[in-house]
């Protein structure tokens, strides 16, 4: 897939950043003449999480993040920035996100500057199979629904391996084809899905495949959590026109929602991947892989 191609399954809005920016900023893209942020990160944790399960899902994985003031950490398919966020604000450490698709990106650093986080975040567009970072430089690596995009599977954890520093750690939360299913037929999905609206757009490989390349690069795998059974209920559950919100939180323009950042399509290709959920032909998993010393 060309990085055209890939970067276009995301993004439902054209001049994105510009329309989110009218909608959340008081003057042009987030410059305010006070030194108080406008929002907090959780202002923002009804949209900008932009994978199953959300913002609970991000604090799930982070329970397994060793992160503290100091520490580096990559991540690789940022979205519109809500990890990086909520990593940046709970561990006060140094994030990175890269991401295929500008829009994101400029997206995520409009909403970091509202959010008062854009010291601690550096966002940069980029392909995962080419990234401009040096060798052994992140403490860790972080990915949440990033891998189904990329057909070239070897390269993209290569490239995590190289930039992760020897004891480093890589933690990811990922959908994969069933193991159970050896039959690729059978493991046709219902489309579209929120990462491919076409066959030929989805990458999806069984979880072995992807703890062999691990093992192979060197990495040794601390946890393999399978969350398809409260990925499945979190959909049954879930209404793509709205998301709850924490007393805490601020009220948003309802035009912030999946819909804007996936496109117009959303509610559909959220049904798609609940059925597909339901049928079995998915697994969802949350990782942690340790790169050797």
């Amino acid at each position: 897939m060309s990085t055209k191609t890939q970067s276009g399954q995301y993004g439902g809005r054209k001049n994105l950043t510009a329309y989110v920016a009218s909608l959340l900023a008081p003057s042009p893209l987030g410059t305010t003449n006070t030194e108080t942020p406008t929002y907090t990160a959780q202002d923002f944790s009804t949209f900008d999480h932009l994978h199953s399960r959300g913002r609970a899902a991000t604090q799930e994985l982070c329970e397994f993040l060793s992160a503290h003031p100091g520490s580096n950490l990559l991540d690789v398919g940022c979205g519109i920035g809500g990890p990086a966020r909520f990593i940046a604000e709970r561990f006060v450490c140094n994030v990175h996100g890269i991401d295929i698709t500008e829009e994101y990106c400029h997206t995520a650093e409009l909403l970091n500057r509202l959010c008062g986080l854009d010291k601690r975040i550096k966002i940069t567009p980029g392909n995962a199979l080419s990234l401009p970072y040096p060798d052994k430089n992140f403490d860790i690596v972080w990915s949440q629904h990033t891998s189904m995009n990329i057909p070239d599977k070897h390269t993209f954890y290569s490239e995590i391996h190289r930039v992760l520093k020897p004891g480093g750690m890589f933690l990811f939360h990922d959908i994969f084809s069933n193991e159970n299913i050896p039959n690729e037929e059978d493991r046709a999905l219902l489309l579209p899905v929120p990462w491919a609206t076409k066959p030929e757009h989805n990458h999806l490989v069984q979880g072995e495949i992807v703890r062999d390349i691990l093992g192979g690069l060197g990495f040794h795998r601390e946890i393999w959590n399978d969350l398809t059974a409260e990925t499945h209920l979190w959909f049954h559950n879930y209404n793509a026109n709205w998301t709850p919100k924490d007393p805490e939180q601020k009220s948003l323009p309802k035009e912030l929602g999946p819909k804007l950042f996936i496109g117009d399509d959303f509610k559909l290709r959220a049904q798609n991947l609940k059925q597909n959920l339901a049928d079995k032909k998915l697994t969802v998993i949350q990782a942690v892989f340790q790169r050797a010393q």
